[in-house]
């Protein structure tokens, strides 16, 4: 019979594809439209042709070619949760324009129009081509006819999609249930040993026994696959009426065949490993130590290095978790207020230079008209590198943000918005920084201006207090300003930040920084038709893409962080099993094979450690490794910093440090495998002594 560690390693794995191919897709199609075979990508345009034309030729083309082509445009209102396809048919995915598209997540729509309902958008963006693979060649060289430059992209191809989720949770996930069906697989064949030996007395071959269980497995597998998949495709169905399940069997599919020949590949070598002791010894249950232990610690140590990232993830998210439930408050203060999204497919040097220009000279007007809020959020180290100023942030804001948020003096009294002349600018220093003054006074038109620094005398610059202990609203849930430390990390509000104010609308600020913190999420409306007005009068659909309420910005970014931190809590679990369970191992091994000198040494006055002194050491060896793990990351990272400094250029980010979290995290998973290993060891001490008591 199979060991019952097995059969759930196999029920284990059905059942987490499923989940992965899940998540793996409902990510892909939150992101790319489904089902294309390529992306072309229209990044400029010298004019010449309109948007109605290309949508002219787009449906020329769909039709030529037997391809369908649609172009995606994101919502104004609800950017993040939905967007639209004008499609032009002639190929695959024609029937969308009858029955709308198959969303795999529910939670994001997809709205299907025809193409001619494009107008004279323009013709900036992503075209999704569903049809032969060289139709995306021919529609990139069409449009490039027409003065537009058009690349393909493959987003969905291993190539693209790689770097994308090299060091994502999910693939994360994907290693640490690898390990796991490695650990057990190979805990239940080590434990069936003596069953192992049974059929060597009887004859049977190490092909004979493998084949064996091969049989045994694939019944095992037809029953567990049958429920798995019902199951799934109740739940599916159900949730998304079964969209795309061809596309989520292949994924799920893949990727259970891949953990199962994982798990056959560990099942081979450690019944190849049963057949080093002679059946005699393996009637008894002896196991190759030396070998055995080897393949343990083979697992252990890549399960304790994922394990300790793995952890400091979950602290972070649940750190960062905690944080932003906290500034829910003030997001709900701060009602409809909205930012901007801008079209990312502006790339050419011209076609951004005519957004800096129309898109910051709207934001200016609409400033000086008290529309907007500016919350600039930048680096303090960072952005005045090399002058040992200590870690903190910068806000450079305009005087509506001192009336929306307060900022108080030394003296506790709020800093009035208005309160000096429309040439000056006000500089906040929190008052344990006071002793940088000078220096962040001469810095003051770099940070406003960097392109023109000289167009703000240092005159104009009035020097005031602020109070400490201070939390100031940024507007902004997303990570800016350390980035580096941790990516996901809320900063809704910092604390006693330089405060750089300026006059609304003043030159001040240039046009390509307005439309900078535009594209930051730094600049919001209060009043959402004010940026509604301001794209229709202006005509400024080519260049604003999207509105985003930064109260749904916030909402979004907490629901991302939770599935995120479930899912690295789930990793680490998995990874936490597998060390218990490679660490019971290496004490199992180590006491079938050394059981009657245990026992002897213990009879003879041996202390627990000196009986047990090589597993002991190996684990100390273990714990060490770990322990000096973080502190040659850290040495690592900051090393390579020092090759900026020798060229006397300034370093890209702070040097990282140690913090609490690294010590805790660290001594909490070296606590764990100590513990467990000792405890196993113990009950296996004892059990040895208690069976060679009644013996004797």
């Amino acid at each position: 019979m199979l060991h019952r560690s097995i059969k759930f390693v196999h029920a284990a794995v059905l059942a987490f594809s499923a989940v992965l191919a899940f998540l793996f897709l409902r990510s892909l199609d939150e992101d790319w439209v489904l089902g294309h075979s390529a992306v072309v990508w229209v990044t400029d345009s010298d004019g010449s042709t309109s948007g109605s034309q290309v949508a002219r030729v787009m449906a020329e083309f769909a039709q030529d070619h037997r391809a369908t082509v649609a172009r995606e445009v994101p919502d104004l209102r609800e950017p993040h949760s939905r967007r639209h396809l004008y499609l032009a048919s002639g190929g695959p995915r024609s029937e969308w324009l009858e029955d709308g598209y198959p969303a795999f997540d529910r939670g994001y729509r997809t709205d299907v129009h025809p193409a001619a309902e494009l107008g004279h958008r323009d013709p900036r963006g992503f075209y999704y081509v569903f049809g032969p693979g060289e139709a995306a060649g021919s529609l990139a060289r069409t449009f490039t006819g027409l003065g537009l430059r058009a690349a393909v992209h493959h987003p969905h191809s291993f190539t693209e999609l790689g770097p994308i989720h090299s060091g994502g949770a999910l693939l994360r996930s994907f290693l640490v249930v690898a390990l796991a069906a490695v650990t057990m697989t190979g805990a239940g064949v080590l434990l069936n040993a003596k069953a192992y030996g049974v059929l060597r007395l009887q004859g049977m071959s190490f092909g004979r026994i493998l084949l064996r269980d091969l049989r045994r497995l694939a019944v095992f597998w037809s029953i567990a696959f049958a429920a798995v998949s019902v199951v799934t495709l109740v739940l599916l169905g159900l949730y998304n009426g079964l969209a795309w399940i061809g596309r989520f069997a292949a994924l799920a599919m893949g990727t259970a065949a891949a953990l199962g020949l994982i798990a056959l590949a560990a099942h081979a070598a450690m019944l190849r490993l049963t057949f080093r002791t002679d059946v005699l010894r393996a009637l008894k249950g002896e196991l190759p130590a030396r070998a055995a232990s080897l393949s343990a610690y083979l697992v252990r140590v890549p399960a304790l290095l994922l394990a300790l990232g793995i952890a400091t993830s979950v602290v972070l998210a649940g750190q960062d978790v905690l944080n932003r439930q906290e500034s829910r408050d003030a997001y709900v203060k701060a009602g409809q207020a909205t930012s901007i999204a801008l079209n990312g497919s502006l790339a050419s040097p011209k076609a951004l230079q005519d957004l800096e220009e129309k898109v910051g000279r709207w934001l200016r007007r609409a400033d000086g008209d008290g529309q907007v809020v500016v919350a600039g959020h930048r680096d303090l180290g960072r952005s005045i590198p090399r002058a040992g100023l200590p870690r903190g942030d910068i806000l450079i804001v305009n005087e509506t943000f001192l009336a929306e948020q307060p900022v108080l003096d030394a003296s506790g009294r709020r800093h009035a918005p208005d309160a000096t002349g429309p040439d000056q600018v006000r500089l906040l220093i929190p008052t344990g920084l006071g002793r940088y003054t000078d220096l962040l006074r001469e810095k003051v038109p770099g940070l406003l201006n960097p392109s023109d620094p000289d167009k703000i005398d240092p005159d104009r610059v009035d020097v005031l207090r602020s109070g400490e202990g201070q939390h100031v609203f940024t507007y902004n849930p997303r990570g800016q300003s350390h980035a580096d430390e941790n990516p996901g990390a809320d900063e809704s509000f910092v604390t006693d930040p330089v405060i750089i104010a300026f006059p609304n609308g003043s030159a001040f600020l240039s046009d390509k920084g307005y439309t900078a913190y535009a594209s930051q999420g730094s600049i919001v409306f209060p009043d959402p038709e004010d940026v509604t007005a301001g794209i229709e009068k202006h005509r400024l659909e080519t260049y604003v893409s999207g509105m985003s309420p930064v109260g749904q910005n916030a909402a979004l970014k907490l629901r991302e962080l939770v599935g995120e931190f479930r899912l690295q809590s789930f990793n680490l679990a998995v990874a936490v099993a597998v060390l218990l369970i490679t660490g019971v191992g290496v004490c199992i091994v180590h006491s079938r094979k050394n059981a009657q000198a245990i026992f002897a040494r213990h009879i003879s006055g041996w202390t627990f450690t000196a009986t047990h002194r090589p597993v002991l050491a190996l684990e100390a060896l273990l714990a060490a490794l770990l322990a000096v793990w973080v502190p040659f990351q850290v040495w690592q990272r900051n090393r390579e910093l020092d090759q900026y400094e020798a060229l006397g250029i300034p370093p890209p980010r702070p040097p990282v440090e140690i913090t609490g979290l690294d010590i805790g995290v660290t001594g909490g998973l070296v606590a764990v495998e100590v513990a467990a290993v000792l405890l196993a060891l113990v009950a296996f001490h004892r059990r040895i002594v208690r069976e060679g008591a009644s013996e004797s």
